[in-house]
């Protein structure tokens, strides 16, 4: 995965600060807030401002490093590491706890595939994401 990132950094300044959040985003089991990136990495870095890991991560994105992942209910943007250019993750997220489950497969691959078949559209992308309660919280109403 570091080669992957080294390659879609060529021809890029190198950025201690970059290189920071890249380090706490490859750190992250789910997807994260850029605010509690910045306080992350605030506490190790006094001088970097939210302005910069703003601008950081948008470079991430473009460059495909990072993906961006906006939750339905406050319409937060979220982001990860790109794990594998081929793949990509869908979530299930619990409306009551906020706990995102990482679906293992694409369930839209094939739905997609058939679209563009039918309709001769390009696609370049899509998001898919469930919500609805967690074992967990699904319990407690029980």
């Amino acid at each position: 995965m570091q080669n992957e990132i080294s390659e879609k950094l060529k021809g890029q300044r190198a950025s201690k600060n970059r290189d920071e959040v890249i380090s706490l985003l490859q750190k992250q089991s789910a997807p994260i807030a850029v605010d509690d990136i910045y306080e992350n990495i605030k506490q190790f870095n006094n001088k970097i401002s939210l302005s910069t890991v703003y601008r950081i991560i948008e470079k991430l994105v473009n460059l495909n490093i990072v993906h961006k992942v906006t939750t339905l209910d406050d319409n937060k943007a979220l982001y990860e590491i790109v794990k594998d250019s081929h793949t990509h993750h869908h979530y299930m997220i619990c409306v009551k706890c906020k706990k995102m489950i990482p679906i293992d497969d694409c369930p839209v691959k094939e739905l997609e595939k058939s679209i563009a078949d039918k309709t001769g559209f390009n696609i370049t992308g899509h998001k898919f994401e469930l919500y609805g309660e967690c074992k967990n919280c699904a319990q407690k109403h029980s």
